[in-house]
């Protein structure tokens, strides 16, 4: 879902809906307002930035000067005839100002170019008020008289069409009726402006990040022409509408009146739980998976938190070693810090470690220095493993697998027949000789 608002302007007064009237909103003003020239030159409204200006297919006596156009419109247009047809259109924040720009020149060869109506269309970006974020719109106002072959003056423009001698009378109107559209150009303008925003969004945008829950979710880029409530009854989905912020409450200075400030909070918060709900709403699937891919995150880290490190089983090997071996068990920690390093060739320490570890295996031949080896050798072994799973394993990682088990299940071997050993012993001291039965 995306905002678009259609109007036509006309010289005719506004109905409003008390039964009063008041002038409308000339199409002049308009476009001072659209391309901030005039009374509009130094407005401050959002502190709105424009990021692009154009006019185009406009008759010879406006070439260079649309402003002439719109202001012989309001002159000469019959009375109570529509003098301009105007959109805002939002378009996709995640587009870089010269996307929003390609975007916008195509919209305009949709609506406008294609008829050769006169037109003018400005850009405009402000921060959100509630996110923060960028609200890139279009202002997009064109007139249903187009340009043909024939030279007219300004006042000639505006004056009926002939259709008999097209020369002698005014431009040609070529309204929705005429075009074929009628009722349905609303939403004829609203689904052809879905189709261009998406492709452009596939060609330069095609994910966006949503916090959903307090979880920035990756979500495909997609827009909608749909209402919410068309949106809900071809998707199922329960999307609720999300409620306008007056102006004058979201310009509300810090030192006002307290309870206006509460009511604008109150608002805000309203806003983005609905915000949040019409996320998951739309982006349930894309939640559940970050959600999990989080709790992994956070399950890996704590993992890493509590396994011990090559440094530290190595350290623990030198307290435990005699001086004989000390130049080698030296060695083993420097290899060891090496591995816990992620940016070396850690199979080479891998593989360097362990030719000295059964180097002090051999010369200690003392049983909690072979259980203590064993550990590091099953330890360098997850590491292999957590690497590499066994069928993407290079040839070096399956070769020092290979060794790495081999030397756990001959040194388990020994401390298993030494363990039994010891038992017997143990249980031989316990005999009593004098009733040829084991002491309790």
């Amino acid at each position: 879902m995306y905002h678009m608002s259609y109007e036509h302007t006309s010289k005719a007064p506004t109905v409003k809906n008390n039964g009063k009237t008041k002038k409308a909103v000339s199409c002049v003003k308009r476009f001072r307002y659209i391309t901030r020239t005039k009374e509009y030159a130094n407005h401050k409204d959002h502190a709105e930035k424009v990021e692009y200006v154009k006019s185009g297919n406009m008759p010879s006596f406006a070439e260079n000067r649309p402003d002439l156009f719109w202001e012989a419109a309001e002159l000469y247009e019959r009375k109570n005839g529509r003098t301009a047809t105007s959109i805002v259109l939002a378009l996709p924040k995640e587009l870089t100002a010269e996307q929003r720009i390609e975007l916008t020149e195509k919209i305009i060869e949709q609506f406008c170019n294609k008829f050769n109506f006169p037109y003018s269309a400005a850009i405009h970006n402000h921060k959100g008020a509630i996110s923060g974020q960028d609200q890139p719109h279009l202002h997009l106002m064109f007139s249903e008289r187009a340009l043909d072959e024939f030279d007219r003056t300004a006042e000639q423009f505006f004056k009926r069409y002939n259709d008999k001698n097209p020369a002698n009378g005014g431009a040609r109107k070529v309204t929705a009726d005429v075009r074929g559209d009628g009722q349905d150009l609303m939403n004829i303008i609203r689904a052809g402006s879905e189709v261009l925003i998406n492709e452009s969004l596939e060609e330069h945008a095609r994910t966006k990040i949503v916090t959903i829950k307090g979880i920035d979710v990756e979500v495909p880029n997609v827009v909608s022409c749909l209402s919410h409530n068309d949106y809900n009854k071809l998707y199922g989905t329960n999307l609720k509408e999300v409620p306008m912020i007056p102006k004058s409450l979201l310009r509300l200075p810090d030192d006002a009146d307290p309870e206006k400030l509460a009511e604008r909070e109150a608002l805000i918060q309203k806003v983005n739980e609905i915000r949040d709900h019409n996320n998951m709403q739309l982006y349930s699937q894309y939640y559940y998976a970050a959600l999990q891919k989080q709790n992994e995150a956070k399950k890996q880290q704590q993992q890493d938190i509590e396994r011990v490190s090559a440094s530290d089983l190595a350290y623990r090997l030198d307290l435990i070693t005699y001086q004989a071996t000390a130049d080698k068990v030296k060695q083993i920690r420097q290899l060891a810090a090496l591995q816990d390093d992620k940016n070396i060739n850690y199979i080479e320490a891998i593989e360097h470690k362990a030719s000295l570890l059964n180097d002090v295996l051999i010369k200690e031949n003392r049983k909690e220095v072979s259980a203590l080896v064993c550990e590091i050798y099953k330890h360098d072994l997850d590491t292999i493993r957590e690497h590499s799973s066994s069928e993407s394993m290079s040839y070096d990682e399956k070769r020092i697998s290979e060794r790495l088990n081999e030397r756990i299940s001959t040194i388990e071997h020994i401390l298993d027949r030494s363990t039994r050993t010891e038992q017997k012993v143990e249980n031989t001291q316990k005999y009593d000789d004098s009733d040829q039965t084991f002491r309790p």
